[in-house]
């Protein structure tokens, strides 16, 4: 079975996207993956701390943890008492582990998916809507995934899906999943899921918070207000992909259908296009 453990970035206001990024892990190296983890926390710490369940893996709370000026009895972040240089090189440790993690069978590779929707994308959409279409895309890519592997591969696996907590938006997302698994709408039946999403408190899995900085990177790489591909660059080979053109990431913008977007995830959607098209065109002659 596979495990895709999902995190969401841009709930918050301003002209950024909506963001999803997932990691897909395979039963077998849930466990494995975790403990390394566990294990560049501990590096750079320099002991092992009895409360390392509290040293979660949140990408924006690391880089901006600080301490208070003035006690005023809130709480403050348990990485606020740990340098920042210190914070970053366990970022950094975290995202080329992802982008290097060996599993135990080659065949069943950790992977990655991120989907980006701009808030001009179909204007006329409310939040929720845009959310919907994320969620959608992302479990489609998903579940396609699970079938090449199965029909392609010879590797029968399931999927189940675990989302950091949202209270918020819990029912909504396990309602539009089930479904997404009774009826096809705009992406495509999903017929590869063992159940609706699950939902954890992040601080239980390392692999929840992996998600977490996935879709910070993703985030990171298309928010407007302070832009950056350091991180998006380093897993970008991650994203789930099929005969050398990703699928696994995708950016949803207007800029798309004019030709004015050239990110990367922009640029291998119009290379999977334009292969789909030159397939027909051959099976036309």
């Amino acid at each position: 079975m596979y495990l895709l453990f999902v995190d969401e970035s841009g709930t918050h206001p301003g002209p950024h996207p909506f963001v999803l990024g997932g990691i897909a892990v395979h039963e077998d190296d849930a466990v494995t993956l975790q403990k390394t983890i566990d294990s560049i926390v501990v590096k750079h710490l320099g002991r092992i701390p009895p409360n390392l369940d509290e040293y979660e893996l949140h990408a924006s709370e690391m880089r901006n943890a600080k301490k208070p000026k003035v006690d005023n009895g809130q709480k403050v972040s348990i990485w606020a008492n740990v340098p920042r240089s210190v914070r970053l090189a366990i970022l950094d440790d975290a995202y080329d582990e992802i982008a290097n993690f060996t599993t135990l069978k080659h065949e069943l590779p950790t992977v990655l998916f991120g989907v980006a929707v701009e808030k001009d994308f179909h204007s006329d959409w409310s939040p929720i809507e845009r959310e919907r279409w994320a969620y959608e895309v992302l479990l489609g890519k998903f579940d396609v995934m699970l079938k090449t592997l199965r029909n392609n591969r010879n590797l029968p696996n399931r999927g189940l899906v675990i989302h950091d907590r949202r209270v918020v938006a819990e029912r909504d997302i396990q309602t539009w999943t089930a479904q997404w698994r009774v009826t096809a709408e705009r992406i495509g039946q999903l017929r590869n899921l063992a159940d609706v999403p699950l939902f954890s408190d992040s601080r239980a899995t390392r692999l929840l918070q992996l998600a977490d900085i996935v879709s910070y990177a993703v985030f990171r790489n298309y928010n407007q207000q302070s832009p950056s591909d350091r991180e998006f660059q380093k897993i970008w080979q991650g994203f789930h992909s099929e005969n050398s053109v990703t699928h696994g990431c995708v950016h949803f913008t207007p800029s798309y259908g004019q030709g004015a977007c050239s990110c990367a995830p922009c640029s291998e959607r119009l290379l999977a296009e334009s292969s789909k098209k030159h397939v027909k065109l051959r099976q036309a002659r």
